[in-house]
């Protein structure tokens, strides 16, 4: 059975792409469909998949000339470098127009995802891809051109994802390695990588996109048994990186969101201090004209915040939640400025109260 839908996936990539392939693209395509070991033996790889073209193309000996052969599916095979065969299959008995058939909310969503995430997904999940984005610019292309064109390229040209705020441009890195930690986590395999001039071999439990910024969450092999001990590797810093043939052990329960919304990723003050505070606000918008109250209540700080008049009359707003002594919440407060004032916990005051102290001695102040 494998066998038989390997040789099924040769067809349909062959039938995909718009150039003859070598028996080492054939390769590379079953090795990220999975139909094949990555890191097998070369050699062997290479036999067996010459066997299979043999058995495609309906002969034994393909270099026998005297021999037609049976081809009931339309192969052709060219002649590469040296004595390399390339293989494609027939255009006539695979003549189609596979633009015209895809819908057009499919289309503008092949757009979309090629705009944000080529550079997030990984290369052989792209290389997949890239068919159906071809596609999807000639659908795009066939739509504007209708007795009723609709402006899809526009649409994809006019959404953008922006970081508000002064910009901190994103570091450089090594597309192979998100790649390869792509990998392992597909394998349930371990990684082997330098960080930092140091060593680490890890379980790597997802990657946390927090823009600018891309990290490997993992836990070092020596703590895989130890709860809580995550770590939070920069891509950037991430010297080289293999994939480790030994399993990975990361819980079936673990859900990488979940982990993000428990705060775990947060910078705290202390990092001996990630209790939950009761926070109590006061919040004196700076005119009448400022949109702060409505932004915070369609875009809370917290899922439990209540929001409401303060009842003196004064036009300010009282605002409630739980929250964490981070770096993060205390640059947003200082942020709002005058027009908010910490009434509870202490500790958040106090937390406010030194930095805005130590901003201040660099001015003399």
């Amino acid at each position: 059975m494998r066998t038989f839908l390997r040789r099924l996936s040769i067809l349909a990539y062959l039938k995909s792409a718009r150039t003859p392939k070598s028996t080492e693209e054939i390769i590379n395509h079953l090795i990220s469909a999975d139909y094949m070991e990555e890191g097998g033996d070369p050699n062997s790889q290479k036999r067996l998949i010459q066997r299979d073209m043999n058995f495609l193309y309906g002969k034994n000996e393909m270099e026998d000339e005297d021999d037609e052969p049976g081809n009931e599916f339309g192969l052709e095979v060219v002649r590469g470098v040296g004595k390399s065969l390339l293989w494609k299959l027939d255009p006539y008995s695979t003549l189609q127009y596979d633009y015209e058939k895809m819908p057009q909310y499919m289309a503008i969503a092949f757009a979309m995802a090629k705009k944000h995430l080529s550079n997030l997904l990984p290369r052989n999940t792209i290389s997949e891809l890239e068919r159906f984005f071809a596609q999807a610019e000639e659908r795009l292309e066939q739509s504007e051109k209708s007795l009723s064109p609709q402006l899809y390229n526009r649409l994809r040209d006019s959404v953008e994802f922006y970081q508000r705020g002064q910009r901190l441009q994103p570091a450089d890195f090594d597309i192979e390695h998100l790649d390869t930690i792509y990998r392992a986590i597909l394998k349930n395999k371990q990684v082997l990588f330098t960080y930092r001039g140091k060593e680490y071999r890890a379980h790597p439990f997802g990657v946390a996109i927090l823009l600018p910024k891309i990290y490997l969450v993992a836990k070092k092999d020596e703590d895989i048994d130890t709860p809580g001990a995550y770590r939070h590797f920069l891509l950037h810093k991430i010297d080289r990186i293999t994939m480790d043939q030994r399993s990975s052990r990361v819980p079936k329960k673990f859900r990488l969101r979940d982990y993000l919304e428990a705060g775990k990723m947060d910078v705290f003050i202390d990092p001996e201090d990630n209790s939950v505070y009761s926070m109590k606000l006061r919040i004196t918008p700076a005119n009448p004209y400022s949109n702060l109250i409505s932004d915070l209540s369609e875009n809370p700080i917290a899922v439990d915040q209540k929001i409401k008049p303060s009842t003196d009359e004064s036009g300010s707003y009282i605002l409630t939640a739980k929250v964490r002594r981070t770096i993060q919440l205390r640059n947003w407060l200082m942020n709002l400025g005058a027009e908010c004032k910490v009434m509870e916990p202490q500790e958040i005051r106090d937390d406010l109260i030194a930095a805005l102290r130590d901003a201040l001695s660099n001015y003399g102040a």
